[in-house]
């Protein structure tokens, strides 16, 4: 975190004559680091400190600065024709006070104490060979930001702020900084919010140390850079933070879910909503949303036996843990049009018998609360890829992997039927994505041969297989097409229907589809957007990509850690 003074230039100048008029053949220089201001008092923005050496030496990093609490800005030097150099200048500044001692009021006799000063001891190390100090009483340090608050949600930064916000939305922002260190001077500190961003002060709110704003996001997707400054009254310095402003739509976002953390990207590939602190999330599912709903997020953390609810910003709406929920490994959410309906794959685990699931779906409030629970259908083994219809209130899909079974709910029927074929037989089941428009269920099935992705419909007629993958990791559908993810040969293929059930559309292969340009390593999940545009998270390089619906990238995100599942964002029609 770096300060700057407002009042350091003009001494600069002084201080770069003093410094370059440096040689050998001056008078035998002292040891002792000095300082240019008239008193050696720090009252706040940077202090400099130099040293002139006795012989010129060729490397920097032999020269070092060392003090009690002092931080180094950072350091310049004077050279000569020969590139020596021949004094080194540390511009220092303190983030929290030194170790203070006691004034005493010895002129009665009574030795009370009046008060406190704190004082720092700062050196160089030149070769190893210790100067002698200056010794530096601080009087004063400049207020710094501990946390900003953005619509309800802290984030927490030394030099860098990030805020982001979807186009027109009115939003809070607080800065809440430190206590003052020391008042006996009477200065208080002075926030300077960017002026780009035209916030309104809310006074009624606001104090010395607590800073509200109001702000209408715009309507611009542009990210910006800006400057957020913290003066002291006393014009004593200032302290700088970078502010980037992120305004994106929620449409073609998109959340990563990695072990024990969830991370937003925008549809430009910025990091927008970090969320830490999961014990091992099993699955999560977004709310889709239209423009006066806006979409939610629903993690079920599997390690930490609970469901959690976010808004878009990840601030967190509701959490019901263990006294409901048992081991949750499957979540999928419909429209809230359609009944606001949540399905949860819960296990109940025990040593002395095979695991048991149970298929739960509760209603979700627009209050963004879990609701009670609706039904539930107790099965055995684990249940994988949960997959609803946007549009019914009470209709998923899902898959038995360890019982070659694929099953489905439908409106009003208490007992999920199965997909039983004569001329299909299941082998490991491991996803489904249901596609509303064809209304079909694409399965990834793989089998001990080879993996492969059937469609299905409830009639249990087979509209297509596609055949010859390595290891089906994800699909996700899109319209009549269909994004197909190989995780054992690192491909990620683009299938284009309709499929019908024709026989043309029994007989594909890998050979079918058209795969994207884009190379990747353990690419283990796709989502689509309704442009037939796909989100691809990339294990094995830690990043999630988007690509085009011809296969190319489009943006990039990184900064993910072992990441091993994406949701996008979407528009409910």
């Amino acid at each position: 975190m770096f300060s700057f003074s407002a009042r350091i230039l003009p001494l600069l100048v002084v201080l770069s004559a003093l410094l370059f008029s440096c040689s050998r053949e001056s008078s035998e220089p002292s040891w002792e680091p000095q300082s240019h201001l008239g008193s050696k008092t720090y009252k706040g923005g940077l202090f400099p400190v130099w040293i002139t050496l006795k012989e010129p030496i060729s490397d920097v990093n032999s020269i070092e600065w060392k003090s009690d609490k002092a931080r180094v800005a950072y350091r310049s030097q004077a050279i000569d024709a020969n590139k020596l150099i021949l004094a080194d200048t540390a511009f220092l500044y303190w983030d929290e006070p030194p170790k203070p001692y006691i004034k005493i009021d010895s002129s009665k006799g009574t030795n009370d104490t009046i008060g406190y000063f704190y004082r720092d001891t700062v050196f160089a190390v030149v070769n190893g060979l210790k100067s002698l100090p200056i010794v530096i009483e601080v009087e004063n340090i400049l207020a710094r930001i501990k946390k900003i608050t953005v619509g309800g949600l802290d984030q927490f930064g030394d030099s860098v702020l990030i805020i982001a916000a979807n186009p027109n939305a009115q939003m809070e922002i607080s800065v809440l900084l430190e206590k003052p260190f020391n008042d006996k001077i009477g200065g208080y500190p002075i926030v300077d919010m960017p002026k780009e961003m035209e916030l309104r002060i809310d006074e009624s709110k606001s104090s010395d140390t607590l800073k509200v704003y109001n702000w209408r996001v715009p309507s611009d997707t542009t990210d910006k850079t800006l400057s957020l400054k913290i003066r002291d009254s006393r014009a004593y310095g200032e302290r700088l933070y970078k502010l980037h402003t992120i305004v994106y739509t929620e449409q073609g976002s998109v959340w990563v879910a990695a072990e024990k953390e969830l991370v937003k990207f925008s549809s430009m590939g910025t990091e927008v909503a970090r969320i830490d602190g999961f014990e091992s999330i099993g699955d999560i599912a977004v709310y889709s949303y239209s423009n006066s709903n806006y979409g939610k997020l629903f993690v079920a953390d599997r390690g930490g036996n609970s469901i959690h609810i976010y808004d878009p910003y990840g601030k967190l709406l509701d959490k019901e843990d263990s006294t409901l929920f048992k081991s949750p490994t499957g979540i999928a959410v419909g429209a809230e049009s359609a009944g606001g309906y949540v399905w949860v794959a819960d296990v109940i685990a025990d040593d002395t018998k095979p695991p048991e699931t149970q298929l739960r779906s509760f209603r979700f409030s627009s209050g963004a609360k879990l609701g009670a629970e609706v039904a539930n259908y107790p099965m055995f083994d684990y249940i994988e890829g949960l997959s609803v219809d946007q549009f019914k209130s009470d209709f998923v899909w899902f898959a038995v992997p360890e019982r070659d079974t694929v099953g489905f709910t439908t409106e009003n029927n208490a007992i999920p039927k199965y997909v039983v074929s004569n001329n299909l037989v299941w082998d490991r089941p491991s996803m489904v994505n249901y596609d509303p428009k064809n209304k079909i269920a694409w399965i990834a099935d793989n089998g001990a041969s080879n993996g492969r992705v059937v469609a299905v419909d409830t009639s249990k007629k087979i509209n297509a297989i596609i055949k010859g993958f390595g290891h089906v990791s994800s699909i996700s559908a899109c319209g009549d097409d269909i994004w197909v993810s190989d995780i054992q040969r690192g491909k990620v293929y683009l299938f284009t229907g309709p499929f019908k059930g024709d026989p043309q559309d029994l007989e594909y292969t890998v050979f079918h589809g058209k795969e994207s340009s884009e190379k990747f390593s353990r690419p283990v999940s796709v989502s689509a957007l309704v442009d037939c545009s796909v989100w691809v998270v990339d294990n094995g390089n830690n990043r999630v990509v988007l690509l085009d619906n011809l296969g190319n990238l489009k943006a990039s995100g990184t900064g993910l850690k072992s990441p091993i599942l994406g949701k996008a964002v979407l528009i409910v029609e």
